[in-house]
């Protein structure tokens, strides 16, 4: 899917926000042919890592707070001076919430709407405003297939589903006003996907997501970079939530 896409990214400028599992896979897949790469997570030790992994001195690694507004701006600043507007902008930063609904705490609903939702807010305002003055750009934000259908066999908390929810509605009703810029801004939301945030989930989980998927099996991360490249750079998405979810998005 990547490899119908990859020339629209060669000598282009692309950040992600979000160095761990998908975005990672994200990085990777770019590194190859991007001009200039940026990559923002919390975690400097998730940064670390990929950066050696990666081992490319066109990659620039920046800790970044996503629920900050002012941190974001000052993101966004560096990002200006440095490699300027980017081509290509992705958002694949969350959390999994998945206590029972009964035990959910308000915390635990503010941490969630916090980093899932209002994170994203914070970047896609900042990085619009930097594409617009160039009258092109590409926001893709990583949402859930949780985020419309809900499954007996998860324990995925109903604060992440509306979290997700949000982010296709969102995505939906900027992309209206983002289009006459030459912006286009999509969702995609993927299945179960075989990343660190999975490990959280219990055996049975596992089990279920064996019986519900077309081959028994998670997503596979770099499979849902690929989609992620394909929609950012194909002219004919935009306000789209694309999905992936492997038949797990199916039946009741």
């Amino acid at each position: 899917m990547f490899s119908r896409v990859a020339d629209q990214y060669r000598g282009s400028t692309a950040v992600v926000v979000g160095a761990g599992g998908i975005g990672g896979e994200i990085v990777r897949l770019l590194t190859p042919s991007i001009g200039s790469l940026v990559v923002a997570d919390h975690n400097d030790a998730v940064l670390d890592q990929l950066a050696g992994q990666i081992g490319s001195a066109k990659l620039l690694k920046r800790k970044l707070d996503v629920c900050d507004s002012a941190a974001v701006e000052d993101f966004a600043h560096f990002l200006s001076t440095t490699v300027g507007a980017p081509h290509f902008f992705f958002y694949t930063a969350g959390i999994l919430t998945v206590e029972p609904f009964a035990q959910t705490t308000a915390r635990d609903w503010e941490r969630a709407v916090a980093v899932n939702l209002t994170g994203a807010f914070h970047c896609s305002k900042a990085i619009a405003d930097l594409m617009i003055p160039q009258k092109r750009g590409s926001i893709v934000l990583l949402g859930s297939i949780a985020g419309t259908k809900a499954r007996s066999g998860s324990r995925v908390n109903p604060v992440y589903n509306v979290t997700k929810a949000g982010l296709a509605a969102f995505v939906n009703a900027a992309s209206m006003q983002l289009r006459g810029h030459g912006v286009r801004i999509n969702c995609i939301s993927p299945g179960p996907t075989a990343t660190p945030m999975m490990d959280v989930q219990p055996a049975q989980v596992h089990e279920a997501i064996r019986e519900i998927t077309l081959d028994s099996r998670m997503n596979h991360p770099a499979e849902v970079a690929e989609l992620a490249l394909f929609v950012a750079a194909h002219g004919r998405f935009t306000g789209e939530d694309v999905c992936m979810g492997g038949g797990a998005g199916l039946g009741g």
